[in-house]
């Protein structure tokens, strides 16, 4: 049994580090000055590489768009010729020059082209399939610069964590030294103690390389540090919106929103729009044309006079496709052969969508769950932690105990912090599933994220134990 000043030593540093964690776990929060959380989503989306390449292939559908509406209206050309000939003629063979010039300007309006129609609308569709393209790429993204921003609070806590073990180790390891000066404990239990005060320096030097690592993942997706980061903490009054019995409204509302089945429908629509065209390589096409002509010349091989003249023509130019060695039945095989591929493709997308939606959702209340159930455990064992500090305090319990119990709250409180910050990933991941994440989910869940007010200790003051 330890004696009455030990306890005293103990007790002053056990509650300075039950803050640290207490801080760090329940968020005691006050209003952030910034939406850090926002800048982020910004910096990382303006440099991800999915979210560009998205809007390059945005901008080039825009284009075939326009190439398609252009082809139903009129065309012109000019062309301009100039010549020089040199004529000699026999016995004589006397050397004759003739120059001359030609401008011809020449438009043509089609009239029955029937392949300009499944061709404008294949274009249409493929700009809508990758306008979803773009809006998948940026909820994507807003899930991948949580998901980074979560994981490194999720470090960040866990460094607490082996910290206050470290201060709870080390008060350990000085009772017991104590104790053995004393003679009330063996050498057994300060040899343990080290053990475990090596074991936990160990686990320091490993989540502090963990945090470090997921600062620089965080720090290459949004191309810069950010310290400002680590001062936020998950609020834990608020979780996921999430009513038990609503699967099936994420269900609908995912195949009527979700940007991957939107991509897969507008690829089988821009697909039947190909057969159709490949169908109207059978059909005739008719344009109308108007032709202006001006020449002038020195003369020519029969005439030594000098000519200038304009000339214009308006005609109808008609053309039958007859045969084509079986090329255009081929292309029309192929066409439906992609369309077949397409419709595949969206019953597959729709099945993945599905699934995606409900493994979001059974995850988001798992996690939801959990934490709820952390947060009782997390009462009783605050509990069993005044228990020990009371029994200590009468000499029924030991340091050790004290420290265990620590110990488990610690670890409860670490669990509780994942598991929130667990729930609303999922939750995210679920709205983008289903259609619905957007830049105002990221504005949310940044006034959740306050700085954290955190009583961190700051060496060893009256009352803390010493190192022998």
């Amino acid at each position: 049994m330890t004696d009455a000043p030990s306890r005293r030593r103990v007790l002053p540093m056990a509650h300075a580090v039950l803050c640290v964690l207490c801080a760090l776990a329940g968020a005691v929060a006050a209003p952030a000055a910034a939406q850090v959380l926002v800048q982020l989503h910004d910096a990382a989306v303006a440099i991800d590489p999915a979210v560009t390449a998205a809007q390059a292939q945005l901008r080039a559908a825009e284009e075939r768009l326009v190439q398609a509406r252009a082809a139903f209206g009129p065309t012109a050309t000019l062309g301009i010729n100039q010549s020089e000939t040199r004529y000699r003629e026999a016995p004589a063979s006397d050397l004759r020059r003739f120059h001359g010039w030609q401008a011809q300007l020449q438009v043509t309006q089609p009239l029955i082209r029937t392949a300009l129609v499944p061709g404008y609308d294949a274009a249409q569709a493929q700009l809508s399939q990758l306008e979803a393209a773009l809006q998948q790429a940026r909820s994507e993204a807003i899930v991948r610069i949580v998901e980074a921003g979560f994981e490194v609070l999720k470090a960040r806590d866990a460094v607490a964590f082996v910290q206050a073990q470290q201060l709870a180790a080390q008060e350990q390891l000085a009772s017991a030294r104590r104790s053995f000066t004393v003679g009330t404990v063996s050498v057994i239990d300060v040899r343990e103690a080290e053990a475990k005060i090596d074991t936990v320096n160990a686990q320091g030097i490993a989540a502090r390389a963990e945090l470090e690592l997921r600062r620089q993942s965080l720090a290459e997706m949004v191309g810069a540090d950010t310290p400002e980061w680590l001062e936020r903490g998950l609020r834990g009054d608020r979780m996921p919106p999430l009513p038990a019995p609503s699967v099936l409204q994420w269900l609908t509302d995912a195949l009527a929103q979700s940007p991957q089945l939107r991509q897969a429908q507008a690829a089988l629509v821009a697909a039947e729009a190909e057969v159709r065209k490949a169908w109207q390589a059978h059909a005739p096409v008719m344009d109308l044309t108007y032709n202006y002509t001006r020449s002038q010349d020195n003369g020519t091989v029969t005439s030594f006079l000098p000519r200038r003249g304009d000339g214009s023509a308006v005609g109808l130019n008609f053309n039958l496709p007859l045969f084509a060695s079986g090329a255009t039945q081929s292309k029309v095989r192929e066409a439906m052969a992609l369309r077949d591929k397409a419709a595949s493709d969206v019953d597959a997308s729709r099945r993945a969508v599905q699934l995606s939606v409900r493994q979001a959702f059974t995850s988001t209340l798992s996690q939801t769950s959990l934490a709820q159930g952390l947060e009782t455990a997390n009462r009783s064992l605050e509990e069993a932690l005044r228990a020990n500090r009371r029994g200590y305090e009468v000499g029924m319990k030991v340091n050790t105990d004290v420290l265990d119990a620590q110990s488990k709250l610690f670890e409860a409180r670490r669990d509780l912090s994942r598991a929130r910050y667990d729930a609303w990933l999922n939750y995210f991941r679920l709205r983008d599933a289903s259609g619905h994440l957007g830049v105002a989910d990221v504005q949310l869940l940044d006034a959740l994220l306050p700085v954290v007010q955190a009583l961190a200790p700051r060496g060893r003051g009256r009352g803390s134990a010493q190192q022998p």
